[in-house]
């Protein structure tokens, strides 16, 4: 029999356990002269997005390669973009991918266990889609629709669930792809298109110009309920009134003016599944945390009465005592805030429309502002395709925003660069991005 003197004591330690690990020495971080070595050869408009992906390691590498490839898609860099978007689809690939595969690696992916960021479904469908419309710029119609079509199916996937894609912009695109292609007029992605948001219609087949119009600014994430373990999704207050992308461009009859149609609400898409409208996301460990607590509080009472009522009892109630400790230590490792990392480039509003235009026809877009303001010039603007299939994007807001993650935890990032396996996994990322 274990004496209770003993079992105190090991109740004792195993309180303190976190407090002995927190020591541990930090991931080993790049020193200033390799960071500055690093940084020599970027373009000065993207230094502070590989700055970030250099400082920030495999944990942020997802979101930062995604920040990296809007930056370069708005400085007209489409190389570095194509690979930022590569680097961080390949690793989203590894759980949510549309395959056995990554569908295996969902049913064991442990919520809030890995804090590698790799978004929320909407988000991770903005990281095909993007890629999607740079493939649309060099004409790979055929990798292009299978962007798209696997933006449409991040849409419908989280964790360890599968729901009915909604979608419109990502059908409407598939569409488009599939025509561009030379075969199908996309008739059925149109239909869908029009069925997750009534009021689309097939573009005529003649046309052969693609608008693409962003505005405003995207959700944001925020953490709610008694352990902060909620995750919930609130649109910008800063978001302008109602913004309309006009395309303006010299046609055969004369100067020919088209709106973008609004077909795409990336708030509507973060706080619905489905078209089911969600109050919010359970994340984190709070069942399990509020569990061993109680069991904890519970063993702890147990194990002090009995040790009260005499010697007969004290060994049962050191036991009961050390058992308590024990839950009481993986309560309180059980952290239950939910991640609130979030894509800060991202809009509010995918506007689309098609038209006819010569290839060599100039494209000017203006978004008008329903606050009365003058019409503001696009802050981003992207052209390509080929004379059948062309493309033409455009933003509003701008893409260059500044600083790192928005809402990542320094005590999760401190956690994290303290285990093990973290800095070679930070090392490796980095040998990776000097070959970039």
């Amino acid at each position: 029999m274990i004496p209770a003197r003993t079992t105190l004591l090991l109740a004792a330690a195993l309180l303190a356990l976190p407090a002995a690990a927190a020591p541990r020495q930090a991931a080993s971080a790049p020193t200033p002269e390799e960071t500055a070595a690093f940084l020599a050869t970027r373009p000065d408009g993207l230094k502070p997005y590989w700055a970030n992906l250099w400082a920030g390691g495999e944990r942020n590498a997802v979101l930062n390669f995604q920040r990296l490839g809007l930056a370069a898609m708005q400085l007209g860099d489409f190389a570095t973009a194509e690979k930022a978007f590569d680097a961080a689809l390949l690793r989203i690939e590894g759980v949510y991918g549309n395959n056995r595969l990554a569908a295996r690696a969902r049913s064991t992916f442990a919520r809030e266990a890995n804090k590698d960021f790799k978004g929320e479904p909407y988000e991770r469908a903005m990281a095909y889609y993007y890629r999607g419309l740079l493939y649309l710029r060099a004409g790979d119609y055929g990798n292009a629709r299978a962007s798209f079509k696997n933006a449409e199916f991040q849409d419908s996937v989280s964790e360890s669930e599968e729901f009915q894609a909604d979608f419109a912009a990502m059908n409407y695109l598939i569409g488009w792809s599939t025509r561009c292609m030379g075969g199908s007029d996309g008739a059925a992605d149109f239909a869908a298109a029009a069925r997750a948001q009534p009021g689309i219609t097939m573009p005529p087949r003649d046309h052969n110009l693609l608008l693409v119009a962003e505005t405003g600014a995207g959700p944001i994430k925020l953490q709610d309920g008694a352990l902060r373990e909620k995750l919930v999704f609130r649109r910008r207050e800063a978001n302008p009134p109602e913004q309309q992308a006009l395309f303006q461009f010299a046609a055969s009859g004369g100067p020919a003016v088209v709106a973008a149609q609004p077909v795409s609400s990336l708030a509507f898409q973060a706080t619905t599944r489905g078209g089911r409208a969600i109050d919010g996301i359970l994340k984190g460990k709070a069942s399990f945390k509020a569990t061993t607590g109680g069991i904890a509080n519970a063993a702890f009472n147990a194990g002090f009465a009995l040790m009260g009522n005499g010697r007969d009892n004290s060994n049962a109630g050191a036991v009961l005592a050390g058992v308590g400790a024990l839950f009481a230590l993986f309560s309180s490792a059980a952290r239950a805030e939910a991640d609130v990392r979030y894509w800060d480039q991202l809009p509010e509003t995918l506007g689309l429309a098609t038209t006819v235009a010569a290839a060599a026809d100039p494209v000017d877009v203006r978004f008008i502002n329903g606050d009365g303001r003058p019409p503001s010039p696009p802050a981003a603007l992207m052209q390509g395709g080929d004379a059948s299939c062309r493309i033409v994007w455009a933003r509003s807001r701008t893409a260059l925003v500044p600083g790192d993650v928005r809402g990542d935890d320094d005590r999760v990032r401190a956690s994290v660069a303290r285990r093990r396996d973290t800095a070679a996994r930070n090392r490796q990322l980095r040998e990776a991005l000097m070959q970039m």
